[in-house]
């Protein structure tokens, strides 16, 4: 299936940072063609039952033949397609926070101001129930666990056609035509992303969602100050006292996707920076799912090997036999 659109910038350089790489050169094929014919193979992919991926890629827009006149001149051809799957789950990620944040800073300063009252009131009980009440909810307030929230997975393919395209002339049987053909060079990529999945936020505990928001953002601005193409504009989260103070006002699940949601919209404009994060929520899995996602990806190998065999035996089916 396609989703039309315009194909992202990138170069050779780029793809061969790819998890998975796989290179080849083709001579005497009509580079229009050679399009069609790849994203019609890139749409043809199957996963299970179904067709694994969309395309995006445009040919008036993501293939630019230059110089291309009539007669003996030559010009360069450069083309970009690229093939998403739907997201899919692939394990949880386990994050570190305060379960009782909230309600032990809520404790501590309504200990204070007891303990406060209390005293200046001469109330020793009161004093003592103050003063206790800050003891509790100190120790609530330090208190950390570990909890999980889900990951999902995602397959892109990138592809860069760059070559050289002349116009030559055809002598078939009954008649002589005149057509442009290349000598590209193709390299098809393979990576997979991972970004947390927002639907199932319901099912966590308010007071691990915004510690997964505040997480998610220190994420983005990290990646933020590593990556000059990213906006300037940083998240920045509070996760101090009076920010656990404070979260007795922000318990509803819609801000909390709406926020992980915005900072991972803003990563995901650059390829680059969808790596980086990719690398970084990789560090939060297990080592089972890890191995896991390697299998896949050695899979996804596969598949780029399979795609440029495929447009091997097109080349030699469809490509130049005689010029004149």
């Amino acid at each position: 299936m396609s989703r039309g659109g315009e194909v992202p910038e990138y170069s050779r350089q780029d793809l061969r940072k790819a998890t998975r790489f796989v290179e080849g050169d083709y001579k005497g094929i009509n580079p229009r063609e050679f399009y069609r014919r790849l994203k019609r193979s890139l749409e043809e992919i199957q996963t299970g039952n179904d067709f694994k991926y969309q395309t995006s890629g445009v040919q008036d827009e993501d293939l630019q033949i230059k110089s291309e006149d009539v007669g003996q001149k030559t010009g360069r051809v450069d083309g970009r397609l690229m093939a998403e799957s739907d997201w899919e789950f692939v394990g949880s990620g386990v994050l570190e926070y305060k379960p009782y944040g909230p309600h032990g800073a809520l404790g501590i300063v309504l200990g204070l101001l007891l303990a406060v009252v209390g005293g200046v009131g001469e109330q020793m009980p009161l004093a003592g129930v103050g003063i206790a009440l800050v003891l509790a909810g100190g120790y609530g307030y330090f208190q950390t666990e570990k909890e999980a929230f889900p990951v999902v997975r995602r397959d892109v393919i990138r592809a860069l056609m760059t070559g050289e395209v002349s116009e030559r002339t055809i002598e078939d049987t009954d008649e002589t035509r005149t057509d442009i053909f290349a000598n590209m060079s193709v390299i098809y990529a393979g990576d997979t992303l991972v970004k947390v999945e927002t639907a199932a936020l319901d099912d966590l505990d308010w007071t691990f969602r915004r510690a997964l928001v505040t997480q998610v953002q220190q994420w983005h601005d990290r990646i933020a100050a590593q990556d000059d193409s990213m906006p300037d504009k940083v998240f920045d989260p509070d996760e101090g006292f009076s920010d656990q103070l404070s979260a007795w006002t922000d318990r509803d699940v819609g801000p909390h996707r709406t926020a992980i949601e915005e900072a991972q919209h803003r990563i995901n404009r650059q390829f680059s920076s969808r790596l980086t994060y990719t690398d970084l929520l990789l560090d939060q899995l297990p080592g089972d799912v890890k191995n896991e996602l390697d299998e896949q990806q050695d899979a996804l190998r596969g598949e780029l090997e399979h795609l440029a065999e495929d447009m091997d035996v097109y080349v030699e089916r469809e490509g130049l036999k005689r010029t004149g």
